[in-house]
């Protein structure tokens, strides 16, 4: 089946025409400054990936190219790095194409399917590191399925965690409105809930499905089979199709005496392996781990007998993954064999379990739950208060920063912290046990205490279910790169001799080795008669969303920009250029009132902006008096990181914004400056207009009066207003030389000097000599401007003789 075109929409919220914007994302910016911009991530993206350190590059984020843009607003773009995969009919039949999940802990999403046609298993996002400054959530290449969406048949859910669950309502929209999608009685209800939050949920669409219960799934017969794990209604896939079998287990342990009495279906495993699996997927996060996971009954007891063991003390306070209603289960017999009543500090606590109650599977009515308002009404020995607290918006971290929570912690309370730490927040779990401990309650925490065991299978387990699945070939998956590699190894060493791992974005092709009428590998997979080969790889990238409507890839959330801000700081220029000040003094250079202010950086007690500012107003010196605003932009702008390299060795953004402080008057300098080039043959050497402007007076010079643009003719007056004050100034300041004299080689008198208007003074025309007459205009007639004035060089001045007479300018006399 060809690859239909990429839908409009682009798999994410919004959208729209992008606009030239400056890169900080609130500045407009000049035509040539988005062009250099566009230049450069061209030149970017010819680089091969890399981590660039060093330099203006370093703490920068990851650079993904395959020699095009992935900024996913682009129809075009997404059209040109399309991965069709292998030409219909050829290569092996089974395939699998990870979009999310492998390499990395969250953001589970697979493509599986028989040539063609594909299925989605899973939807998740991931949450991002400190790295990621501002953004919420990580979410995989929706662009990228809105391309396939015409192959892609349904979406099957293996449990309702957000790392398989989270990013449906972006992929949603992104595959074609008549996908179905399938899942348990309880995930179906988190779905139901986070697709209504964005209007996106339509019933006819959802299916859900049950147990050892065959039906349909695009080109498979599907079978789920339960597993055991952290939250009710998880299932693995038993995929069959006339080409062979693949399982993929999600994610599972093997708890020996479940907490809802719903154990691991091992007999279907190894009925399956009977049968024979093609290829076996499965869990790796725990593959570094040794020995089999404890189980949740283990924990409850812990719990049980910490909670006894404060009676008659305080308050009881737990700690845990909202999701967790096995966990929840526990901390309510602890409860009740205590004589506490229960309270919710969180809203996503209440959240799960009114939706497993509607499916009947809560392990309590919610409504024995009392409000958190209430808390006041009870005695301190009669409570036990369940929190969220793994995560910096959890609700255990509220109190312990703001006293005035509604939970105010007392000395006499009593914490359990129940939950695994997620990698990447142990320092801030730690500060926030710091400050508790600093307010006065005890708490008990971690695996040491049996209050917490793992959803996720450790290697004795792991080795189990290879062992009752007997593959043809394995694939580890959902895990870091090490992860996958260790449980590769570990398949080899239980006898299975082709597997193999992959990255996100590699699709792999697999054929069962029984059947001998599979079409041949050819070249594909680089063995004569292999089974297993990579068919190709599809560019991806991580789309990011800042936990409201700002949805985009890195380049778009600017990802970049805010760590050089947060790194090194920012300076912002205003430059204010004062043109009619300069023509009124028939100035050569520009003239401006330069504001600088920095934010995030040492300034030396003020010491670094009196650079700043010093730097600034030297660079404008520099430019001629007709300089364009962006040229004016540009070169204050390279001035200030100048001095900041040289004053901190710092390399902060910069933002310079240059206006005009009376707009008739810009309006008059370029037209003058643009007047010259096109009079000129010697082309643009009075400096600050763009080159291929000359000689464009008329289409290329718009100017702005008052909101409106200024006519030819009040241009024309604006230009002879500033040519009579030009020539009545060199009027003023011409020397002529006397009688008879003869002009130099640059234009100027090699006699005496004498003011043009005549010498007055008895005491300077005594000691000099002069005469102070005013020579005769034959005479004067004859001088001439210095050449180098026309070239906008400094006049020539002549010696000064100090003079007693302050009514003539001292000149000396031949």
């Amino acid at each position: 089946m060809a690859s239909a075109a990429a839908p409009e929409l682009a798999g994410r919220l919004g959208g729209g025409p992008s606009l030239p914007t400056d890169r900080r994302g609130w500045l407009p910016v000049s035509h040539h400054t988005a062009q250099r911009q566009r230049q450069g991530r061209r030149r970017q993206a010819e680089q091969p990936t890399q981590c660039r350190a060093g330099g203006r590059n370093r703490n920068r984020v990851q650079v993904r190219s395959d020699g095009y843009e992935h900024l996913g607003s682009s129809q075009t773009m997404r059209n040109k790095r399309q991965f069709p995969g292998p030409p219909p009919g050829q290569g092996p039949p089974l395939r699998v194409l990870p979009i999310g999940g492998l390499g990395e802990i969250g953001m589970n999403c697979m493509l599986i399917g028989v040539y063609d046609r594909y299925i989605l298993v899973d939807a998740g996002l991931m949450f991002p590191d400190f790295t990621d400054l501002g953004m919420q959530k990580i979410l995989p290449d929706t662009s990228f399925l809105a391309q396939w969406r015409d192959k892609i048949e349904a979406v099957v859910i293996t449990h309702g965690h957000e790392d398989h669950i989270g990013a449906l309502p972006w992929v949603w929209p992104a595959l074609d409105p008549s996908t179905p999608i399938y899942a348990g009685a309880f995930p179906m209800q988190l779905i139901k809930r986070r697709l209504q939050e964005f209007n996106l949920y339509d019933e006819g669409r959802c299916h859900v499905i049950s147990m050892r219960q065959n039906f349909q799934l695009g080109p498979f017969d599907c079978t789920p089979i339960r597993v055991t794990h952290s939250i009710p209604d998880c299932c693995g896939l038993v995929l069959r199709s006339d080409h062979g079998t693949i399982v993929h287990t999600g994610d599972w342990k093997i708890d020996e005496n479940p907490v809802d009495g719903e154990s691991f279906d091992r007999q279907v495993f190894d009925e399956i392996g009977r049968e024979g699996v093609s290829l076996f997927m499965s869990d790796s996060t725990n593959v570094l781990s040794p020995g089999r996971t404890t189980s949740e009954a283990v924990v409850e007891t812990a719990l049980m007998n910490r909670v006894m063991g404060h009676q008659g003390k305080g308050r009881v306070i737990t700690t845990q993954f909202a999701s967790n209603l096995h966990r929840m289960a526990a901390v309510k017999k602890a409860a009740d064999a205590s004589g506490r009543k229960i309270c919710f500090i969180g809203m996503s606590l209440g959240f799960y379990l009114e939706a497993a109650a509607r499916v009947g599977r809560a392990p309590f009515d919610p409504k024995e739950v009392i409000q958190a308002a209430n808390l006041d009404q009870y005695d301190p020995n009669e409570l036990l208060i369940i929190t969220t607290g793994s995560q910096p918006p959890a609700a255990l971290s509220l109190p312990a920063r703001n006293p005035s929570h509604m939970l105010k912690l007392q000395s006499s309370d009593f914490s359990l912290y129940s939950p695994k730490v997620i990698p990447g927040n142990d320092t801030r779990v730690m500060q926030m046990m710091n400050r508790i401990s600093e307010m006065g309650p005890e708490i008990a925490m971690g695996r040491d205490e049996n209050l917490h065991t793992s959803g996720h299978a450790y290697k004795g387990e792991l080795e189990e279910v290879l062992r009752y699945a007997r593959p043809q070939h394995f694939l580890p998956v959902h895990g870091e790169y090490a992860f996958l590699c260790a449980h590769a190894q570990l398949a080899r060493e239980n006898n299975i001799n082709f597997t193999s791992v992959i990255r996100n974005g590699q699709m792999l092709g697999v054929a069962d080795r029984r059947n001998r009428n599979t079409v041949s590998m050819g070249s594909a997979a680089g063995i004569p008669g292999a089974s297993m080969a990579l068919l190709g790889e599809a560019q991806l990238t991580n789309f990011y969303n800042d936990g409201n409507k700002g949805t985009g890839t890195a380049s778009e959330m600017a990802l970049e920009e805010r760590q050089l801000l947060a790194v090194e700081g920012i300076v912002i220029a205003a430059v204010d250029v004062l043109r009619d000040a300069a023509m009124a003094a028939s100035a050569r250079r520009l003239r401006a009132k330069v504001r600088v202010t920095t934010r995030a950086m040492w300034v030396a007690g003020g010491g670094l902006l009196e650079e700043l500012h010093r730097a600034a107003n030297d660079a404008i010196e520099r430019l001629p008096g007709d300089a364009h605003l962006a040229a004016v932009e540009r070169v204050v702008a390279d001035a200030l990181r100048r001095t900041c390299k040289a004053f901190n060795q710092r390399r902060p953004e910069v933002v310079v914004i240059a206006h005009e402080a009376d707009p008739r008057a810009g309006a008059a300098a370029m037209a003058s400056a643009t007047r010259r080039q096109a009079d000129s043959p010697q082309g643009d050497r009075g400096g600050g207009q763009q080159r291929g402007q000359r000689g464009r007076w008329g289409q290329q010079q718009q100017q702005q009066q008052g909101g409106r643009r200024m006519s030819d003719r009040e241009a024309e007056e604006v230009l002879a207003e500033r040519k009579r004050r030009k020539q009545a100034e060199r009027e003023r300041q011409l020397l002529v030389a006397p009688k008879g004299g003869e002009l130099d080689d640059m234009g100027a008198p090699s006699g005496a000097w004498v003011p043009a208007g005549g010498c007055s003074g008895p005491v300077c025309r005594a000691a000099l000599g002069c005469s102070g007459r005013r020579w005769p205009p034959a005479v004067a007639g004859r001088l001439r401007e210095p050449a180098a004035a026309s070239w906008g060089l400094p006049r020539p001045r002549p010696p000064i003789i100090p003079s007693a007479s302050p009514s003539c300018l001292p000149l000396p006399c031949r």
